[in-house]
């Protein structure tokens, strides 16, 4: 008989590397599954967001990056204060974009 293990401590990571503007260099995590959601939620939010004040999208897209960006490997928090502080609508924008790519790249092609 077979006798077989697996051990997720030896599973190989992927990791999405981000510079901010202070010169940080973080490698992010593949998210949990509470924040992909709301990641895959946030590719369609700005299109869908008629009626919703700037302060609000700014506050959501602030605190979803800040989240991802969290998630590293260094333990180091990231937060949506410091997001809508330092960077605008469409660099937080854009960052969702890319990051939403990396994750979809890779369940996409998981080898």
């Amino acid at each position: 008989m077979a006798n077989l293990s697996f051990d997720f401590n030896k599973v190989k990571r992927t990791f999405f590397n981000v510079t901010l503007k202070d010169g940080r260099k973080l490698q992010v995590k593949m998210p949990m599954k509470k924040t992909f959601e709301k990641v895959a939620e946030m590719q369609n939010f700005t299109e869908d967001a008629e009626g919703v004040s700037i302060d609000d999208v700014m506050d959501t897209i602030g605190g979803l990056c800040a989240e991802c960006i969290s998630h590293n490997l260094n333990g180091e928090k990231i937060t949506a204060q410091y997001m809508t502080d330092n960077y605008d609508l469409e660099e937080m924008q854009a960052f969702i974009n890319e990051y939403y790519a990396f994750v979809g790249g890779i369940t996409q092609n998981p080898n």
